[in-house]
């Protein structure tokens, strides 16, 4: 049989009954060993106690998913605190976007750690109105978090160029967006 690098792994377990209880227990025993300190290094990171929450609990299922799909996993607990620390980033990266966009377009900045989400989807909603090139590069600077330079490289355009095609979809969602405010 000729395999290539994009094969996917060969599962190690089949996921019978007795496999999945196993996995289930072994996640279960890191979360009764490890919990609080998880806990506690969301927390360290920043975030409020029901985002902690919410990302121990997400780092938790992502490792039992792992664990069912067959990838091995030599230190669960290791596994568990940096996948949990790239969520705790991602989280602030998330709101950082939302922060810039909204400064960007004339808003004022959130002020609390939740954004509102009926806010997200009216400036998502908005951004999908424009047109494709400026949509894109949207997209990419403030939900990829990618800097122009990367954005350029990936559409083929020049930095400065995905610059400016994102200045005018912001200078557009302002005026789209301020429509709606005074309607």
């Amino acid at each position: 049989m000729i395999t290539s690098a994009i094969d996917p792994p060969v599962r190690t377990l089949p996921e019978t009954s007795a496999n999945v209880d196993q996995l289930r227990a072994s996640v279960m025993s890191l979360q009764v060993d490890r919990g609080a300190e998880l806990w506690g290094l969301a927390r360290h990171l920043g975030l409020a106690a029901e985002e902690a929450d919410d990302a121990v609990q997400e780092t938790l299922l992502r490792l039992w998913a792992a664990l069912r799909d067959g990838d091995r996993i030599d230190r669960m607990d290791a596994w568990a605190f940096r996948t949990l620390y790239r969520l705790s980033m991602d989280r602030h990266r998330l709101r950082r976007r939302v922060r810039l966009l909204t400064e960007r377009i004339g808003g004022q900045p959130a002020r609390s750690s939740t954004v509102d989400h009926a806010d997200r989807l009216a400036i998502w909603e908005a951004v999908e109105a424009l047109p494709e090139r400026q949509r894109i590069t949207v997209y990419l600077r403030y939900r990829a978090d990618l800097p122009y330079e990367e954005i350029g490289a990936i559409l083929g355009i020049a930095a400065p160029s995905a610059r400016s095609h994102v200045s005018r979809a912001l200078d557009a969602l302002r005026v789209a967006l301020g429509e709606e405010a005074q309607r």
